[in-house]
């Protein structure tokens, strides 16, 4: 279709956008200019309208991009409650985890490191407190989840033959608040391949949600 052809239809359908009005929102129809060539007042207000809803409808389907990754995360930690419900010693606890975290959470390099100065009956790694805490000092003295880069010491205790592939990591405590005195438990690390995965920027509101709910469900299993 030519222009010459779009002309001739409008001139014998001169009513077209009044029968088409939701056309007017994407033309950009200019106003004849001014004598001194500025712009006029109606097409000024015109253009900051239209601006203006683009930029709301832009908020908008942010809005609604993040009411869906919070309903997505909603059902995944109904998930993790209801397998951990379910988990009767610490090894069923580390295979549901581990089923969650890969499966749920597309994460696929992650550490649990239990702390304890006694045997424990489970194939999950455990180590004493008082080993653990020269390393991983920094971290464990954050507020909250650590999300970042990780030392070369750090990475290699929690990750070990894996270090070399984690660029970027979220550490969560798991903290026992027996009567009213916290004790580290154990940590979980969860490593990306991508420097920009775990940035605190990103917020750690869900990751420290996460390390209660995980806490509250390994307290149950420790002897």
């Amino acid at each position: 279709m030519t222009e010459a052809s779009v002309i001739e239809f409008l001139k014998a359908n001169p009513k077209f956008f009044h029968d088409h009005l939701d056309l007017l929102e994407t033309l950009d129809v200019p106003h004849a200019l001014e004598p001194n060539n500025t712009v006029s007042l109606i097409e000024r207000q015109v253009f900051l309208l239209r601006k203006s809803a683009e930029d709301y409808k832009s908020q908008f389907e942010r809005l609604v991009d993040v009411a869906r990754e919070n309903e997505s995360i909603m059902h995944k930690s109904r998930r993790l409650v209801l397998a951990g419900m379910v988990c009767t010693n610490l090894d069923e606890f580390s295979i549901m985890l581990d089923d969650v975290i890969r499966d749920d959470f597309n994460i696929k390099l992650h550490s649990l490191v239990l702390f304890s100065e006694k045997e424990l009956d489970t194939n999950i790694r455990v180590t004493p407190m008082h080993q653990a805490g020269p390393v991983l000092k920094e971290v464990l003295l954050k507020t909250g989840c650590y999300c970042g880069a990780l030392s070369v010491d750090e990475a290699q205790y929690l990750f070990q033959d894996k270090a070399d592939q984690i660029m970027s990591s979220a550490v969560l405590p798991l903290v026992s608040h027996y009567q009213g005195a916290d004790r580290y438990i154990g940590v979980l690390a969860l490593g990306s391949e991508e420097l920009e995965k775990f940035k605190r920027e990103k917020g750690v509101l869900f990751l420290e949600y996460l390390s209660e709910i995980l806490s509250a469900i390994l307290i149950r299993l420790l002897p």
